[in-house]
């Protein structure tokens, strides 16, 4: 077995051992490692947020932690989760529609709903925060890292995002935006991994590895895939 064939095989073990972890406690949305690639992981409550409400309705919105902030366009439903977050975090969504359709949003810890705010409004808003008061929003991300996986709609999956010290496993569900706060401390090019798992086989892997606004990778096809950059 080659060493490349080999660190590939303790990522997948890694994956493995942590979404066991995360099944233990009950699945999606319940809990991510946060570890050295490596390392045996620390299993620690996810926090993760979810755009719901009338299917299909379209939003903007703007999501930023203590160190960065990213602007986000799509439509209902969404998940989203910050690889490296550092609290507090906010969000502010705003609907691109000017009609009676909802917009909520859930921000979920564990398993339990921390917060849910909701609008009807022609062209609503709706706020939510967590981890604390965050006074204004930061500068926006840079390097900005994203992994967007389109589908199988609805499926399950588990993901190990990871730089060259930091490593991550989540568990959530499609479609959903993985955000990677600052990769090797402002520095992408020095390496970003991805690597997915389906839980439950609705169809194949479609996902989207965006650097700095560009489309760098894509994975389509079969239930694991891994996206590296560069």
């Amino acid at each position: 077995m080659t060493i490349r064939s080999l660190n590939a095989f303790v990522r997948i073990a890694l994956i493995a051992c942590g979404c066991a972890l995360i099944s233990a406690c009950g699945g999606a949305f319940g809990t991510s490692n946060s570890t050295r690639p490596g390392n045996t992981p620390n299993i620690a409550a996810q926090v993760s947020f979810r755009i719901v409400g009338t299917l299909g309705t379209p939003f903007s919105l703007l999501i930023s932690d203590a160190d960065s902030s990213w602007q986000v366009k799509g439509v209902v439903p969404l998940s989203i989760v910050i690889i490296n977050t550092t609290n507090p975090v906010r969000m502010v969504a705003t609907k691109l529609v000017n009609d009676s359709s909802l917009l909520s949003i859930e921000i979920i810890s564990g398993f339990g709903v921390k917060q849910l705010a909701s609008t009807t409004a022609g062209f609503g808003v709706a706020v939510g925060s967590f981890g604390g008061k965050l006074s204004s929003f930061a500068a926006p991300a840079s390097p900005d890292v994203r992994f967007f996986v389109k589908g199988p709609s609805t499926a399950i999956f588990n993901a190990l995002i990871e730089d060259l010290s930091h490593g991550e496993i989540v568990q959530m569900r499609a479609p959903a935006l993985l955000l990677f706060d600052k990769p090797n401390s402002g520095n992408a090019t020095k390496r970003v991994d991805g690597i997915f798992n389906l839980v439950n086989v609705l169809g194949p892997f479609d996902i989207d590895m965006i650097v700095g606004g560009s489309l760098v990778r894509v994975a389509a096809g079969g239930i694991h895939a891994t996206l590296k950059f560069p």
